[in-house]
């Protein structure tokens, strides 16, 4: 203070000499006030900081209380914040907002500010802590023990460097704005569960161009960026949380049991017919426009599709495909042949084409990339649309407007294709339990511990990670991949966002485990 002071003094001293002062002795003046403009600005921000930390610690240990006497009334701790303090829920503050879960009858509670996004703690029946980053960090089990993870069943990557899996009927997501879609995390993080997800069972979840969707107990939800409308709660505002998609239309008394996000756009397959929602530039909704839409709307079914029951549907950048009776159909944009057959954009569903390699052939899978896509039919791999990476693995950059066969003269060589997955300008399989990939590889996404591209499969490396495990789940992005092998989730590729999820930042490119939750 004896400084601040003496420039107080200095000033007054300046002040007082009338109009002889010079421009030194300005320039003085103006850094002084400069300066004492900052510390005040500095402990202004600092007492808010210190003011929202005891807010949330407050609110905590007055929810930890409640929790406390919730399972010494009833046995157990609430199945959700909702039906914590007999159905009121948990005590907090206008700004403060709560993630709950229970996990091995103990309890998981962190309190974020909605004013700052910055301070959040969590607390459980043995174990309290405070963490910095504003990552939630009831990933840390009771005792020091860790989350049963042991059933991780699905994976979801799209062109953003960022993960999704689900496990126990869980989301988790890792990466660039994992944290609600807020703060990157190099650990798998809970999706929010503390509003229209409570007490929900995920089944499915996938990632668009910024946001994502997810199946919960046979419904709809999406969180992220919404401009089209891709979350389909007929709004075009942002959401950091999940929100859940609109039902009072096409939606209305119908259970989901898929959802595929796209690049601003999603669809969903509902009682065996497809819906969609968000941009429809391209004619990629299906329903025969091209106008946006921010609730559901079903998929023309008055042409090929009509009588059919889809089974899978895969969303690309500007398009969609879908099977029904295990043939390939797709819409929406066209401008690399990615339909399967030749024509212009597309509003409404055309078969794919069937004259040449996929000809009386069962397709079982399929996945859309970019301006790529590739299926599984009878046990093989075929592809179609852009190639100038190799995307096709067909040994080829030229692009093609029908499907052709992936090569199966090396890596591929006698097994049998089960799963496939595309991104932006590479693809990966699964094959007689083994992770393969092709095309682009400049940040070692296709797992062979090189940065070169392929144009045929790649085995992706076993030689550590992998080393005896059985691939049963793969998902590629654009500059990385994922695979589940014996229940756990391994990833490569680049790391600058933590989208590998083994806490680092660090690229890798052969495999390697995500941290445990």
């Amino acid at each position: 203070m004896k400084k601040i002071r003496y420039k107080f003094s200095l000033l007054k001293e300046i002040t007082q000499k009338g109009s002889g002062f010079t421009i030194v002795e300005l320039l003085v003046v103006i850094v002084v006030i400069g300066i004492l403009a900052s510390i005040a600005m500095v402990s202004y921000s600092g007492i808010t900081l210190k003011a929202t930390s005891a807010v949330l610690q407050s609110d905590l240990r007055n929810a930890s209380t409640i929790l406390e006497m919730d399972k010494a009334k009833n046995g157990v701790y609430p199945d959700t914040e909702a039906e914590a303090n007999d159905g009121k829920g948990l005590p907090k503050s206008a700004s403060t907002e709560y993630q709950y879960t229970v996990q091995n009858g103990e309890y998981y509670l962190s309190a974020t500010t909605s004013k700052t996004n910055e301070v959040a703690y969590y607390t459980s029946s043995t174990t309290s802590g405070y963490v910095a980053d504003g990552v939630w960090s009831g990933h840390v089990a009771p005792g020091g023990g860790t989350v049963d993870t042991t059933s991780w069943s699905q994976l979801s990557l799209n062109n953003q460097p960022q993960s999704c899996a689900i496990t126990a009927g869980k989301a988790y997501c890792w990466g660039a704005g994992a944290n609600d879609s807020t703060t990157d995390s190099s650990i798998p993080f809970a999706v929010n569960t503390s509003g229209v997800l409570g007490g929900k069972t995920i089944t499915a979840i996938s990632q668009g161009s910024s946001f994502i969707c997810a199946v919960a107990s046979g419904q709809a939800y999406c969180w992220g960026t919404n401009w089209a409308g891709q979350l389909g709660n007929n709004s075009t505002t942002d959401s950091s949380t999940p929100v859940a998609v609109n039902t009072s239309v096409a939606l209305s008394g119908k259970t989901v049991t898929a959802i595929s996000a796209g690049s601003d756009f999603a669809c969903a397959i509902a009682s065996g017919q497809a819906y969609c929602w968000g941009h429809n530039g391209y004619g990629q909704l299906g329903n025969n426009s091209a106008t946006d839409s921010s609730i559901p709307v079903p998929v023309d079914t008055t042409g090929v599709l009509a009588g059919k029951t889809i089974t899978a549907i895969s969303t690309g950048k500007n398009f969609t495909c879908a099977i029904a009776d295990s043939q390939a159909y797709c819409w929406g944009g066209n401008s690399d042949g990615q339909l399967g057959t030749w024509a212009a954009n597309e509003r409404i569903p055309l078969a794919v084409d069937t004259s040449g390699v996929l000809g009386g052939k069962a397709v079982t899978a399929i996945s859309t990339g970019s301006a790529h896509t590739c299926a599984v039919a009878s046990g093989q791999a075929y592809c179609w649309g852009r190639n100038a990476n190799g995307q096709l693995g067909n040994n080829s950059t030229t692009t093609i407007d029908v499907p052709v066969a992936v090569s199966t003269a090396d890596a591929l060589s006698g097994k049998t294709v089960t799963a496939i997955s595309t991104a932006t300008y590479n693809t990966c399989a699964v094959a007689s339990g083994k992770a393969y990939c092709w095309g682009y590889n400049y940040y070692g996404q296709l797992g062979n511990n090189s940065t070169a591209d392929s144009l045929i499969p790649v085995a992706v490396d076993t030689s550590n990670m992998l080393s005896g495990k059985t691939v049963t789940a793969i998902s590629s992005g654009y500059s990385h991949s994922c695979v589940i092998a014996d229940d756990q989730v391994y990833c490569w590729g680049s790391n600058t966002y933590g989208e590998l999820g083994n806490s680092s930042t660090t690229s890798s490119y052969v495999p390697v485990a995500i941290s445990s939750i």
